[in-house]
């Protein structure tokens, strides 16, 4: 068994249940001499296939100790890298150690500590292959940039599969920091822990926040335990100025965004205690430089953190068709860099709307939208007409049974805030918003939607 030396394993709960320190090294030993007689090592993957948070702990950890890639497949397509090992939750969330595909293991590159999936939010989502370097760098620089340290508690209702709470999952391992681990997002729940735990710090996506924001404006005690945090991380997805200022009005308190990318770490940068930059995604982490390039204003990033490259899950080869010549990340999103390192991005390049020769950002008409009452969320995708630019479509989230009253609110609040070309030309009310693994709208499913009744 090859890897590092084990070292002290800092403090775990797991929906509320204290995981001793002593439990944990058991287990982890455990899993690890699992993983080796499975035949896991470098190059040769665990594949994590559940979202229990105490398996994902302890499985990111027995990988690391055997020096096994660790496959955090949780939003991967159907053809999915072969592992030398799968690794299960058992009905009392420990793991369980099977063996992988009877074709054997795909042998992996050489320094390929995980791979990631993206999240397939604007197209085929691809395996991410990641470097030891760039795990280590993420735990470190994240946890410089936001202060932590020992003496905090970081609360993580978000899957250990997605790169997000992963990167959580690295600082934890850094700091020593407590982890408190939930199966899920819970509002109530969320509450419950913080008016009972020491907890200091608070990740989440904007759906989760939209949810507490609402909860803090009806009851104050909700709106002080969010206002006790000294970080609420906020990422996964695009945070809008809207969304922004409806959560620091109901708390009394900033939310912590930031921009990140699989293919980076993820995280690039981020809005920290003491340095915040609103209307950004705040200040390049250390190591990170990042900057525009091509008349759209492209941002490329270049860092310690980035990814070996995309890894084909059949044959194990590396594409590095996503970086340019001179080794930046082309990130596919617009943006700005300020001299001093504070990062501005404005949208994907894919999903810029072009309507009647004007490049318009979705999050514009997005927080238009928004603003009618009634609506929960709203995500706008451009269908191309030919030679004549996008007919803007948006999608909304709402409770109210009365659609067409919602539609026509929207269309109220569109008129008041957007000129006429950039307002939407359908408006289509839904129950709830498709959204992909990692929490984000997924705009190739509602794209389909659109161009389906376009079509008809």
């Amino acid at each position: 068994m090859s890897g590092p030396a084990p070292r002290a394993l800092p403090r775990l709960t797991v929906d509320g249940e204290p995981v001793g320190p002593a439990r944990l090294a058991r287990l982890v030993a455990r899993t690890a001499r699992a993983l080796d007689a499975a035949g896991a090592r470098p190059g040769r993957g665990v594949s994590l296939a559940c979202d229990h948070p105490l398996t994902a702990v302890v499985t990111a950890l027995a990988a690391a100790e055997t020096g096994a890639p660790l496959l955090l497949d949780g939003s991967a397509p159907v053809r999915r890298i072969a592992p030398a090992a799968v690794v299960r939750a058992a009905a009392d969330g420990e793991p369980v150690v099977g063996p992988g595909p009877r074709q054997g293991a795909l042998e992996l590159p050489d320094r390929t500590a995980a791979v990631f999936w993206t999240s397939g939010s604007s197209g085929e989502p691809k395996a991410v292959a990641a470097p030891h370097a760039a795990l280590a760098h993420q735990g470190t620089a994240t946890a410089d940039r936001m202060a932590v340290t020992a003496a905090d508690g970081l609360l993580l209702p978000l899957p250990l599969r997605h790169a997000y709470g992963f990167s959580v999952l690295q600082v934890w391992r850094t700091t020593g920091a407590h982890l408190f681990a939930e199966s899920g997002f819970h509002q109530r729940r969320v509450l419950t822990l913080l008016a009972r735990e020491r907890i200091t710090s608070l990740d989440g996506v904007p759906t989760m926040y939209r949810l507490l924001a609402a909860e803090a404006a009806k009851d104050p005690e909700a709106a002080r335990l969010l206002r006790g945090l000294r970080i609420r991380g906020c990422g996964g997805d695009v945070l809008t100025p809207a969304l922004y200022e409806d959560f620091r009005t109901a708390v009394g308190a900033p939310l912590h965004d930031g921009y990140g990318l699989s293919e980076a770490g993820p995280n690039v940068a981020l809005n920290a205690p003491g340095d915040l930059h609103p209307g950004t995604v705040g200040r390049l982490l250390d190591g990170v430089r990042a900057r525009r390039s091509g008349a759209a204003g492209e941002i490329q990033i270049h860092s310690p953190a980035l990814m070996l490259g995309y890894l084909d899950p059949a044959s194990g080869a590396l594409s590095r068709a996503a970086f340019t010549e001179d080794g930046w990340l082309r990130t596919g999103d617009t943006g700005s860099v300020s001299p001093d390192g504070v990062l501005g991005i404005t949208g994907r390049i894919k999903e810029v709307l072009v309507v009647h020769g004007e490049t318009v950002a979705p999050t514009v008409v997005e927080d238009a939208v928004r603003a009618a009452a009634g609506v929960v969320d709203a995500a706008v995708v451009g269908i191309r007409r030919g030679d004549r630019g996008d007919t803007v479509w948006a999608f909304v989230e709402s409770a109210d049974g009365d659609r067409a009253a919602v539609a026509g609110r929207v269309a109220a609040a569109c008129r008041r805030s957007l000129p006429p070309h950039v307002r939407p030309r359908a408006v289509r009310v839904v129950t709830e918003l498709p959204r992909t693994g990692s929490g984000k709208h997924d705009r190739v499913r509602l794209r389909a939607w659109a161009a389906g009744e376009q079509a008809a």
